[in-house]
This record gives C-alpha cells, sequence and structure tokens, in this order.
C-alpha cells in the first residue's frame, strides 16, 4: 500500500460503480481510484477519464495485480461470489455491493473462505448502516429510550424504470435484502420464519412483481413487516418504524424541507436512490478506506452479507409454497462476534 493513498480498483462500471468511483476520486481522502473495469469498454475508459484511471476488461488480472490495494465491486450480482472469493485469496479488502451472492450457498463459501484467510476482508454495500436517517434510528435504541423494540417496519418503494419487469426473485435478492440487513441491525435480532405475498406486474408473467410484503418472526419475540414496491408512482421512499415497549420512533425518508404555504403542506420525494443516499454512499467509501488504512474492519461483514441472504432464502422458498418458511442458517463463528 502507498503511504499516500489506497489504491483501489472499481469492477462495474454502471450506476452504482460510476458513483462509487467517482465518491473515491473526489469525495475521500487517503485513496485513488487506480483502475476501473468493465466489460464495455467504452463504458470503463469514460469512467477511467473522469477518475484519472487506467481501464481494463480482465477482472481476473486486476485482482490479482500487486499494484491495487483494495477492491470494491459493483458488477452484476451473479458476479459477486467468485469476485469476493478471488479478492480474498489474493488477500485484499473488498467492498461488495449487496448482494454478497446470489445464493445463500455461495453466500457459505464466502464466509468459509474469509475464515480460512483468517482475517476480515469483505465490507458488503449496506450503506443504511451509515445513512445518518437510520444510524440516528440506531442510536436511539441503544439509549434505551424505547425500551425493548417489539416491532419493525420497513417500506422501499421503487419508481417504475420504463417497460422494466421485476420478478420476485429480483425483488427479494436485489432490493429488499437491504431491508433485512437493516431489521437484523437495528433490532439486534434474527429472523425465525419467513411469510412472503406478492402482487403481479402482469397478469400473464405470474412471477412478476409489483408490490410485495413479507411477515417475519424475530428470535426475541419480535415481529417484523417488510413492504416493497417497483411502482410507486411519485419517486422514491425508504422508511423505518420501530414500535418499542415505552414508544415509537421511525426514520425521516426525506432529505428535503417541509414547505408550508398557501393552507397546504409539500415535500418534495427523491426521485431516485442516487438522490436518497448520496451522503450515506460518500460516508460508507470513507469509512471503508478509513478502517482498511486502520487495520480495524468497521460496518457489514460477510456473515451479515450471509445472514441476509438466510432471510432471503426463506422468503425465496415461501414465495414458491405460499406458506411461513424457517430461516436455515450455520452456527456463527466466534469469529464475526
Amino acid at each position: 500500500m502507498s503511504a499516500n493513498s489506497l489504491q483501489v480498483a472499481v469492477i462495474g462500471t454502471g450506476a452504482i460503480g460510476s458513483l462509487h468511483a467517482t465518491n473515491l476520486a473526489l469525495h475521500t481522502k487517503g485513496a485513488r481510484v487506480s483502475a476501473v473495469m468493465d466489460i464495455d469498454r467504452e463504458r470503463a475508459d469514460a469512467v477511467a477519464q473522469a477518475c484519472g484511471a487506467r481501464a481494463v476488461t480482465d477482472a481476473a488480472d486486476l485482482i490479482a495485480d500487486p499494484a491495487v490495494d483494495a477492491i470494491l465491486i459493483a458488477s452484476p450480482d451473479a458476479s459477486h461470489a467468485e469476485l469476493c472469493l478471488a479478492a480474498i485469496a489474493a488477500g485484499k479488502p473488498v467492498l461488495c455491493e449487496k448482494p454478497l451472492a446470489t445464493s445463500l450457498a455461495d453466500a457459505e463459501r464466502i464466509v468459509n473462505a474469509e475464515l480460512a484467510a483468517g482475517e476480515r476482508l469483505v465490507r458488503v454495500g449496506f450503506m443504511r448502516q451509515v445513512d445518518p436517517a437510520h444510524s440516528d434510528l440506531q442510536a436511539l435504541l441503544a439509549s434505551g429510550q424505547l425500551g425493548a423494540p417489539l416491532r419493525f417496519r420497513g417500506t422501499h418503494f421503487n419508481p417504475r424504470r420504463g417497460d422494466t419487469i421485476i420478478r420476485i426473485e429480483g425483488a427479494i435478492v436485489n432490493s429488499l435484502i437491504h431491508d433485512m440487513h437493516s431489521l437484523r441491525w437495528l433490532m439486534s435480532a434474527e429472523v425465525q420464519n419467513a411469510l412472503v405475498q406478492w402482487l403481479p406486474d402482469r397478469a400473464d408473467m405470474p412471477r412478476s412483481a409489483r408490490f410485495a410484503l413479507a411477515h417475519l418472526t424475530l428470535d426475541n419475540g419480535g415481529l417484523a413487516t417488510l413492504e416493497w414496491s417497483g411502482d410507486s408512482g411519485y419517486g422514491y421512499e425508504v422508511g423505518v418504524e420501530i414500535v418499542g415497549e415505552l414508544g415509537t420512533a421511525q426514520t425521516h425518508s426525506h432529505s428535503s424541507p417541509t414547505i408550508r404555504r398557501g393552507g397546504g403542506l409539500s415535500q418534495a420525494v427523491s426521485p431516485d436512490w442516487q438522490d436518497r443516499f448520496a451522503e450515506a454512499y460518500r460516508i460508507e467509501t470513507q469509512d471503508w478506506v478509513d478502517s482498511i488504512r486502520q487495520g480495524a474492519p468497521t460496518g457489514p461483514s460477510a456473515w451479515d452479507g450471509y445472514m441476509s441472504l438466510v432471510i432471503a432464502d426463506a422468503c425465496l422458498r415461501s414465495a414458491d409454497s405460499g406458506l411461513p418458511e424457517l430461516t436455515r442458517a450455520i452456527d456463527r463463528p466466534a469469529f464475526y462476534a
């Protein structure tokens, strides 16, 4: 590692990869983007030029490159597991966008690889954990002002994107996975079983999803519901409400001011996730870089990525059976205590 800056390679230059690359290049101290990779060379060249980096089209060579200190994975979901495993084998810290993998079995492979390596190398991109609205709620819960949390309600509403049709599998593993991590983190509990119901987006595509609802029971006796929409009609909105023994609390889901004017009340809604979580993404990359330079891993771990997929796996089985399904997880290794 350079004495002056961490040399980071970004794999994937789509919307989230480009955002991470820009944050690393412009808003993160102690790091620089040394290379970017994408199979779309034209897109990779554009991001590389904007960041003062080089562009490549081979991820394996980039991970093995001794000039690269750390890896940021923002490629398609199906590639995450193998890229994480390659980074662990190379002994390089990695920030992997959610989900950690697309199957529970692959997530377990990553946990086992990290255990064999003997050090925490993987951080999963659950950026809500550093989002001020969510971290403020976590601090409130930790203070004990609400007493023991009894119920978690998470809402995750997305605007429709053109003619895109989202399958229930995508709604769960790509989108609701964020809410599954938030639930575990904020409630300090694990999910015991899950029941999923959803409304198809098209009558001729029964696995398509327009709205989904997951009912979950927790090992601390609590309850949770997760609501997802792929067709909000008004913008992007994420929120959490927690009912405790002594009171209730919820996140502020909008970053814009409330306007009272002419006898009316209005508040703008973020058009998409890039606007709503812009600050969280900047905090996330800075925290990741700082933790690597200080040798003290922070943030959501490979275990957190695995456990979110434990919940997703139960939800997927429930979507198939129409019944509540028990979660199935390996015992938590002391390594992740």
